[in-house]
């Protein structure tokens, strides 16, 4: 794999100006660690929107740390909200009747 390649999908997990929560790149088993202590944090009002739109190469890897997620979300008493996810990932949460838990359906 080139360096460029590899780049792109490195994990980055940045909030724009309007707290939308943004996962670029890919959750691999490599990374999967990292990503779970970088759970977005809930904003204020208890809501937080997490835009996977950018989300590289979702696998089961990736479906195991949106869903722990969303439990340390729910165990802080926030809701949390995946907005465009890839169809990829909708197909495999779908698949393993995970998308209602996800907010996919």
């Amino acid at each position: 794999m080139s360096p460029a390649v590899a780049d792109s999908r490195a994990l980055r997990i940045e909030t724009n100006a309007q707290g939308v929560v943004a996962v670029h790149g890919a959750i691999t088993f490599y990374n999967a660690a990292d990503a779970l202590r970088a759970a977005p944090l809930t904003s204020r009002d208890g809501r937080l929107d997490v835009d996977l739109s950018a989300l590289a190469d979702a696998d089961s890897v990736s479906l195991a740390v949106l869903i722990a997620w969303v439990a340390q979300a729910r165990a802080r008493g926030a809701d949390l909200r995946y907005l465009n996810a890839p169809q990829g990932l909708r197909n495999l949460a779908h698949l393993s009747d995970v998308d209602g838990l996800l907010g996919l359906n």
